[in-house]
């Protein structure tokens, strides 16, 4: 993984923004009154801020093992396919936001070690 694969997966994303005919655009707004359609992704890159984190090398290569691994794996049972690095990283930073106790717990638990 490199810096700038949020920026090329961004790429491709306009790229077939762009070649969108204009019935394609139609059928997106019927799929969004009946409450989005599960192989598009959930929210546009224009909506997504880029923002740094840091963690430890070994962490972080953790972290996008478990998400290429297991997290994919469970989509794939949902059938959900071509998931976005932004969706991602929404759905992991909003399972944190819901458990505020446990962040703090394995805060003060790395102080001790």
């Amino acid at each position: 993984m490199t810096g700038f694969d949020d920026l090329n997966e961004a790429g491709k994303e306009q790229a077939a923004a762009d070649s969108q005919s204009p019935d394609d655009e139609t059928n997106d707004g019927d799929a969004a009154s009946t409450g989005g359609d599960q192989n598009e992704p959930a929210f546009p890159f224009e909506e997504s801020v880029q923002a740094q984190i840091y963690p430890r090398k070994t962490t972080h290569e953790a972290f996008e093992d478990f998400l290429d691994i297991d997290v994919k794996r469970h989509l794939r049972d949902r059938e959900i396919r071509n998931e976005t690095g932004r969706e991602l990283h929404e759905a992991v930073l909003q399972v944190a936001m819901d458990h505020p106790e446990e962040i703090a717990e394995a805060l003060e638990e790395q102080r001790r070690e």
